[in-house]
């Protein structure tokens, strides 16, 4: 076991792979890493049927093997029907020990745990939300899995970590003639497909859209060109764009969130980032919705223009565009149906991908490195300025990276928490290090702020401004006080690997003894 730069004991090796120990938030770089494919297809003879209504029959017209890397994405989330109708036919044709790259597994993916059972799928990498990742911490289920945030994933993809074979990747329209697609027309219409488009679609060795809406109509705009793209599938549906907002993104915004939001922005105001061409980010729950509001205010008062909002998209920052208070919006994933509708109709709402807003090794950066101000949330926060977002208190897996750590690189990066809910949020040490403390600046609760040592200017501009400042060590002893800490029994058995932005071992989740 080795000690990484956050004091976790990490293997060197695990599930069979190598890995380095998480050295830093920019320690490493691209040099001596070996390069992934640049689309370069395996089709080596001219497709004589492209399109096919027999999900069956492309199995064998694309010759899946056993052993193989299968992905998908999760721009449809909780109403996603894709994932689960594929893997239901794969269970039919007897292959075994697949590995499962989708972006994200959700609570509607439930039924993909008997194909683990019966040996269908062997390996996940991904994001699991609910129950998978559940059964994965209890030990109900017993493959090999690994999180990776999104622009870590894209950055595998491209730098052959994480070999694709077959991507399956949903399309709301796809043209008949060229093969162009989008997520934005359509009945099932989801919004920006920036996890696809150009990693899967330009990586993998074989492409195939999975389509409820062919079309003679030429597509426009398009997000995949249709000479990335091997195959087209055709089914009833891919989903339903309804069930997008759901989970945390379904929250309504309590007097809690107001409170907490209203700090946010006094303390963005404080370090003087709430000025003309500033650039924003926040997620999708109650905080960030609130948070994006007061922002929208004080812009229109004060008559700030800012340069970008990025990152998931809802109707709030739609309405910062549509008020004309930022310039454009950089989506990679639409969070409602106004993000979508206005994805498709405003062309300064622009679809960004995994890899253009979120790889560590993008030339010149990834987008979330220039956002200027981002808030976002945490199921836990160490004394450290650590972050969680994988675990809970109890120990089990219930949630994914997302694009938590790749946001964090923002210039001031903000985590809002109440002190407590069922148990302390601040805590001596979090139960999982999914982002580390090096990116976090400030540490925003329902009774009160704490800003990480490192950040000495910051801490001066606010007390300038009369913000009151706490010390972490105060805001955990008051959680604490407010309910009890838990303390979940582990197993020695690593169930999970925790991977950094670069690939390093970052932390690793252990079964939970029940």
């Amino acid at each position: 076991m080795h000690i990484n730069a956050v004091g976790r004991k990490v293997p060197g090796i695990l599930f069979e792979r190598e890995y380095n120990p998480y050295k830093g938030a920019y320690a490493t770089n691209p040099m001596g890493f070996k390069q992934g494919r640049k689309f370069a297809s395996t089709i080596t003879t001219p497709i004589k049927k492209r399109i096919f209504d027999d999900l069956e029959g492309l199995i064998h017209e694309i010759k899946l093997q056993d052993g193989m890397t299968i992905s998908f994405h999760h721009c449809l989330r909780y109403g996603d029907l894709v994932i689960n109708h594929i893997m239901d036919t794969i269970a039919t044709m007897s292959l075994k020990n697949l590995t499962l790259a989708a972006t994200a597994l959700f609570p509607n993916h439930e039924p993909l745990i008997e194909h683990i059972h019966s040996g269908v799928i062997g390996a996940i990498s991904g994001s699991m939300n609910g129950p998978i990742g559940q059964a994965v911490s209890t030990g109900e289920i017993n493959i090999p899995t690994s999180l990776r945030s999104h622009g870590g994933r894209a950055r595998a993809v491209e730098y052959g970590e994480l070999h694709l074979n077959i991507a399956f990747i949903a399309a709301s329209a796809v043209d008949i003639i060229t093969g162009n697609m989008n997520g934005v027309q359509g009945p099932s219409a989801f919004g920006a497909n920036g996890f696809a488009n150009d990693t899967d679609s330009v990586y993998a060795d074989c492409v195939v859209l999975v389509t409820d809406n062919l079309t003679e109509e030429p597509v426009y705009p398009v997000s995949i060109q249709g000479s990335n793209v091997d195959y087209i599938l055709t089914i009833d549906k891919i989903g339903d764009p309804k069930k997008i907002i759901a989970g945390s993104l379904a929250q309504n915004v309590t007097e809690s969130h107001l409170k907490i939001a209203e700090q946010v922005i006094d303390i963005a105001k404080a370090a003087g980032y709430v000025k003309n061409g500033f650039s924003f980010q926040a997620g999708a729950g109650g905080v960030s919705l609130a948070t994006t509001q007061f922002l929208r205010e004080i812009m229109a008062e004060e008559k700030i223009e800012g340069s970008f909002v990025h990152g998931g998209t809802t109707k709030a920052a739609v309405d910062l565009l549509e008020d004309d208070l930022f310039r454009c919006i950089y989506d990679g994933q639409s969070f409602d149906l106004d993000a979508i509708k206005s994805l498709r109709d405003n062309p300064r709402h622009i679809e960004s991908s995994a890899h253009n807003s979120y790889n560590i090794w993008a030339p010149g950066g990834p987008l979330a490195n220039h956002v200027d101000v981002v808030a976002l949330g945490a199921t836990e926060v160490d004394v450290d300025f650590n972050v969680n977002v994988n675990t809970h208190s109890d120990g089990l897996l219930l949630h994914g990276i997302g694009g938590h750590t790749d946001a964090a690189a923002a210039r001031l990066t903000i985590i809002t928490v109440p002190l407590a809910r069922k148990s302390p949020i601040i805590l001596d040490k979090v139960t999982t290090i999914s982002t580390p403390s090096e990116l976090i600046d400030v540490i925003v609760t329902d009774n009160g702020i704490a800003v990480n040592p490192r950040r000495k200017d910051l801490i001066k501009q606010l007390e300038k401004a009369g913000i009151p400042v706490r010390s972490i060590n105060d805001l955990r002893d008051e959680a604490y006080s407010l309910a009890s800490p838990m303390e979940p029994e582990f197993t020695d058995k690593i169930v999970t690997a925790v991977e950094y932005r670069d690939g390093t071992l970052l932390d690793v989740v252990y079964q939970v003894n029940t």
